[in-house]
């Protein structure tokens, strides 16, 4: 059986597709959605931009892979203080009165002295690599909470790149079917500036131009479809067909 390597991204097709229709690059959408992991934002039930959908996927992950709830091996060794850790940021999650930024600030004393002093059976590194060129950074929020739950980040990462899908996104909007996919929204927000240079203007090529006007026309031209399956199906394999042409090299 190949051994499966933990420190290396396999990155679903349809997320780079979803990339190279929006023109953001994939290291930047995946080291935000890390950055918005947080352990504190998965104790509090109020929303917060970014760090719910990012927490929530985490969560819905671990809560629908196959095995189900895993005990934790990273943090007998520290189960005082992780103990401790988990009651004080609960409590500060439910604390209502301050600030929610102010409290997840304050969580974070906390949550170091989780990663601190746990086995990092699941994160021996700070980091992963989507090619031996590109690598996204591990802060300590998602390191605790992969050893909290026996994941690795490969797990939650490549999670949350199988739930972007832009064609089936599309083709719902188009007949009016909701698309409860906290993931996507996220992808979404990341597209329309969270977190990043709002400053860079975004620039579109002839070839792209075309596509944007051509999907304009096939949005209309399905109208007739009332499949999702079919419809997402037509789209995919369109946006797939761009994408290829703009990555040829």
């Amino acid at each position: 059986m190949k051994r499966i390597n933990h420190n290396v991204l396999t990155i679903p097709m349809e997320f780079k597709v979803a990339c190279t229709i929006y023109k953001v690059s994939e290291q930047e959408v995946l080291q935000i959605f890390i950055d918005h992991s947080s352990l504190f934002d998965s104790l509090c039930e109020e929303y917060s931009e970014g760090f719910s959908e990012a927490t929530r996927t985490i969560a819905q992950y671990v809560q629908s892979r196959p095995g189900g709830l895993k005990r934790s091996k990273s943090l007998l060794k520290c189960k005082d203080t992780a103990i401790t850790s988990i009651a004080g940021i609960f409590r500060l999650a439910k604390k209502k009165r301050s600030k929610l930024t102010v409290r997840r600030r304050q969580s974070q004393p906390l949550m170091n002295a989780i990663f601190e002093t746990m086995q990092r059976l699941h994160t021996p590194t700070d980091f992963l690599y989507l090619d031996e060129n590109t690598q996204v950074n591990l802060n300590k929020d998602i390191c605790v909470l992969c050893e909290l739950h026996s994941c690795y980040p490969k797990e939650y990462l490549e999670y949350f790149m199988s739930r972007i899908s832009v064609a089936e996104a599309h083709a719902r909007s188009a007949m009016k079917k909701p698309n409860k996919n906290f993931t996507f929204d996220l992808f979404m927000l990341i597209v329309n500036g969270l977190r990043r240079d709002s400053s860079q203007l975004l620039h579109l090529d002839e070839h792209e131009v075309d596509f944007y006007e051509r999907m304009a026309e096939l949005r209309l031209e399905l109208y007739n479809i009332r499949d999702l399956e079919e419809r997402t199906a037509i789209l995919r394999e369109f946006y797939l067909s761009h994408h290829q042409s703009m990555n040829l090299n």
